[in-house]
């Protein structure tokens, strides 16, 4: 399956309205991670097609180097990162797999995006 498939969308943060814990202007970024829809079965079927509402059937992947070129973001210090080579959804390859953990609140889907062919997921 293609990741363009899953609805991906490179996310961001910060910019007008948001701020840094000490109150001071969050830079805005761009790039920093990518969320696309789960492909596995359970969350297919829990779908309704209202992006607002099905949000939270989707993956979001931090990157250890963002497109932006900046540092590296977290919402959290302990989130997982993944290093990313390409910069579009057709390219993009991810290290290493990604596992939505069960014992987290997660699906149980374990999968790649890129493992062997660029931009595909599996």
């Amino acid at each position: 399956m293609r990741l363009t498939d899953l609805h991906p969308r490179f996310y961001g943060a910060g910019g007008p309205g948001i701020f840094n814990a000490d109150m001071t202007p969050a830079t805005p970024r761009s790039g920093i991670g990518v969320s696309f829809d789960c492909p596995c079965p359970t969350c297919t079927a829990k779908r309704t097609g209202d992006h607002d509402h099905d949000w939270y059937l989707r993956h979001f992947v931090a990157f250890k180097n963002p497109l932006d070129g900046g540092p590296t973001w977290t919402s959290h210090p302990t989130e997982p990162t993944w290093q990313r080579t390409g910069e579009t959804f057709e390219t993009l390859q991810l290290s290493p797999s990604i596992l939505s953990d069960p014992t987290k609140g997660g699906c149980g889907w374990h999968g790649y995006v890129g493992l062997s062919i660029p931009g595909e997921v599996t």
